[in-house]
């Protein structure tokens, strides 16, 4: 893949703001700064083109290496989550979380990534409070938390549920609402349940909803690692390895 940014791929900012720049591990900055936001997406990939050319330099990685083999080895595991779910799951769904990449909207000044999924991150206590009691008469449920890419390389979240009983929209609109209400940079029209909420019964392995979710995450849509994809989808991932967060998570009602 052509290893130059293409031209307006990135906002021209920095990394991270000044109060994220503890974040920031060593390997990500240039003489110990923050870099700009195209500059440290090209520091990570010459980071995970070493990983790829020598395989067991991260097998003790306690990050994702966005590798081929790392890309293999989280689809193995959503295939076999999804392959088990699909046992007794009467439905899915689908949730996605957005921000504004915008301080001003009006002069189109950008947030720096890593300060934005910062404050995005602010609202995880809300959201899973609110996740709880939606599900709170649910018997049995698996969840699949993933950041995908959206808007230039800023991160989006994407939330997928495996339902062991049939339920309307309507019950997962206060997670919406505790998005909404708790990060500052999450717009109200941007999550109406009818653009943010999708529904499907009766899913059956492999299921769309893993199909759809796992293809968000940055090296998982090539099936071959980071640096098969577009920059925008580095970008994202740099901004994960630069705040130090996962690609995804998983959970459970038991």
């Amino acid at each position: 893949m052509d290893d130059h940014l293409p031209p307006d791929a990135l906002p021209s900012v920095r990394l991270a703001g000044p109060a994220e720049a503890d974040r920031v591990p060593e390997n990500m900055r240039i003489g110990g700064n923050i870099p700009t936001w195209d500059t440290a997406t090209r520091r990570f990939s010459a980071l995970v083109g070493h990983f790829e050319q020598h395989e067991n330099s991260h097998r003790a990685l306690n990050y994702d290496a966005y590798t081929e083999s790392w890309a293999r080895s989280v689809w193995g595991l959503f295939y076999g989550l999804d392959r088990k779910a699909c046992e007794w799951a009467e439905q899915t769904i689908l949730i996605v979380f957005t921000g504004s990449p915008y301080f001003d909207r009006n002069s189109e000044i950008f947030i720096p990534p890593v300060t934005f999924y910062k404050q995005f991150r602010t609202a995880a206590e809300a959201r899973q409070k609110a996740l709880s009691r939606a599900l709170s008469d649910v018997q049995q449920w698996r969840s699949i938390r993933v950041v995908g890419s959206r808007s230039m390389g800023y991160p989006v979240l994407f939330l997928g549920l495996y339902l062991s009983t049939s339920v309307e929209s309507q019950v997962f609109e206060p997670i919406l609402a505790a998005h909404v209400n708790n990060c500052q940079i999450a717009e109200h029209d941007a999550h109406d349940s009818a653009r943010a909420i999708t529904i499907k019964n009766g899913p059956t392995h492999p299921s769309e909803l893993i199909h759809g979710s796992g293809k968000q995450i940055p090296g998982l849509e090539s099936n071959a690692g980071i640096l098969e994809e577009p920059w925008t989808r580095r970008a994202t991932a740099t901004v994960l390895r630069a705040g130090q967060w996962r690609s995804y998570t998983t959970g459970a009602s038991i």
